[in-house]
């Protein structure tokens, strides 16, 4: 017989208790749905820092200061365009002009003009007709556009302050007439940013078409809203070519017009069933996605599963920090998997309803997690697409939706060309400038 320590709880019949274990239960399970969606096993540790353990501070032997090879603050001393002599004919204490000039202080200033009008040009443009052919056509320079009232700069200009600086259209419009006394209506920026991601539809077609001839490509996909509905935004990184695209479909089609049914290269992607669509590609699997699971389990033979996957990864590291051959890769992975698939038989007999989850998680896609030691060259986690993604997660933030049907694909072309230029490390007002001019000018 269990007798009760607190005596309220001895005036409560047995019926009242169990209402209130029960509503206790009902609570907890509430509040740790609510957890998982800031501390699952899907979320990155980098998405919520302040959840992170502290770690202690580690031990230092030398003086705190800049890495090897950082570059400093310091400027060079560089040629003048302006010789600006400060003298001064009174003392700023008492006032005295009696004054003896001791030394000149030298110093350099890089100043921008206080402020960048826009230029009004008037355009004549010449119409032909060719004698021979009988076509009709209007003069080009190059760079000059065509229609609109508009130049190539200032369009240049507003697609950086947009998609670089992250400015919505009011706010640009604002910030262009504040500093450069161009007033712009938030409709002119739009129409701009439309316009500029027409002329660019050539690029960005064959930007699709540089990504479905990749040899490894990392991918992903996150939530967008679009006129009050949920869309996906995909993302397919190359080495040197990364694509956005947004679709109101999180399924297989997606991959299939992306990349092609016939696609043969290799994809490195989480567990999500939509990327098992393509026959002909090898597949990696992403290890932060199932170490975060493992990392999940409380049971002993959790904890336990979950140590010996952090020392497979381990070995997966330490094989790719050096050359290996094809056979020795080949060998290395037959031998890793081996090893995993007895991980699983070991403990799928006693596992508990937790644990069986991850175990068939990793099990349905077994010849999928070592592609990384087969292969030179594939990475074992997805890091490069989530790091990818996070640019397109904080415009999500930031606007909260689209709210009209051309602004997915508007936004997907420009924002998919200047993150491609900047992993190529280009300028990005040259390619713009250069885009925008072989098309509308």
């Amino acid at each position: 017989m269990i007798r009760c320590e607190k005596p309220e709880l001895r005036k409560k019949s047995k019926d009242e208790l169990v209402d209130e274990l029960y509503d206790s239960w009902v609570e907890i399970d509430k509040l740790k749905r609510e957890l998982r969606k800031y501390k699952g096993p899907n979320t990155p540790p980098s998405a919520h820092p302040h959840m992170k353990a502290a770690a202690p501070a580690p031990a230092r032997r030398q003086r705190r200061g800049a890495p090897k090879g950082h570059p400093g603050t310091t400027r060079p001393w560089q040629a003048a365009h302006e010789e600006r002599p400060i003298t001064a004919s009174d003392c700023p204490r008492c006032q005295s002009s009696h004054l003896s000039k001791l030394r000149e202080r030298r110093q350099q200033l890089e100043d921008a003009p206080p402020e960048v009008r826009p230029r009004v040009i008037d355009v004549t443009r010449d119409v032909y007709k060719c004698d021979d052919c009988g076509l009709t056509f209007q003069a080009r320079d190059h760079r000059t556009p065509l229609q609109g009232r508009f130049g190539i700069n200032l369009m240049v200009l507003v697609i950086l302050i947009k998609f670089v600086l992250r400015g919505v259209l009011r706010k640009t419009a604002y910030f262009l007439e504040a500093c450069s006394g161009c007033p712009l209506a938030p409709a002119s920026v739009q129409a701009i940013i439309s316009r500029a991601s027409a002329a660019a539809t050539s690029e960005y077609d064959a930007l699709k078409a540089r990504i479905r001839e990749a040899c490894v490509i990392y991918a992903d996909e996150t939530s967008f809203r679009v006129l009050g509905t949920n869309w996906w935004c995909w993302v397919f990184r190359s080495d040197t070519d990364l694509l956005l695209v947004l679709r109101p479909s999180r399924g297989s089609n997606v991959v299939e017009e992306i990349l092609g049914r016939g696609y043969r290269g290799f994809l490195v992607c989480d567990c999500w069933n939509a990327y098992g669509i393509l026959p002909y590609a090898t597949l990696q699997r992403c290890w932060s996605h199932l170490l975060r699971k493992a990392k999940a389990l409380t049971s002993p033979d959790g904890l336990a599963f979950y140590q010996a996957l952090c020392a497979l990864f381990a070995a997966i590291e330490r094989f790719n920090t050096k050359e290996r051959s094809t056979q020795e890769r080949a060998r290395r992975y037959e031998q890793l998997t081996e090893r995993l698939q007895r991980l699983l038989d070991h403990y799928a007999a006693d596992a508990d309803t937790e644990l069986f989850a991850v175990l068939s998680y990793v099990g349905n896609h077994l010849e999928a997690w070592f592609t990384c030691v087969k292969v030179a060259g594939v990475e074992p986690t997805n890091n490069f697409a989530e790091q990818a993604i996070r640019e397109t997660v904080i415009v999500r933030k930031i606007i909260g939706a689209f709210r009209s049907e051309h602004g997915p694909e508007t936004y997907t072309t420009l924002a998919s060309l200047l993150a491609t230029w900047q992993l190529q490390k280009k300028d990005l007002r040259a390619e713009l400038t250069r885009t925008l001019s072989a098309t509308m000018c």
